[in-house]
């Protein structure tokens, strides 16, 4: 679920950047390009999180259309008259 590419644009020159073996939450990213400072280690997943948090979020959301709680509420109530009559 969580995206694991490394791969961070520079702000500065949009340059494409990656994140080398295991780094550790203080290590600073800076640009190959321009040397620019991009961000730290731990700064940048908790931005990961809080982009697949909210991806995540939307798609739940989004999947809520009228159209599909419409077919939801006309199934329930034949849903409930067939445990019905299983009981009996």
């Amino acid at each position: 679920m969580l995206n694991r590419s490394r791969r961070v644009d520079c702000p500065a020159c949009q340059g494409s950047n990656f994140w080398k073996g295991d780094p550790g939450p203080a290590d600073v990213l800076h640009c190959r390009h321009c040397r620019a400072f991009i961000t730290t280690y731990d700064d940048y997943i908790h931005d990961r999180i809080r982009r697949e948090a909210a991806a995540t979020l939307a798609a739940f959301v989004g999947a809520r259309t009228d159209d599909e709680l419409a077919r939801v509420e006309a199934l329930l109530p034949r849903s409930g008259a067939r445990r019905q009559t299983r009981a009996a």
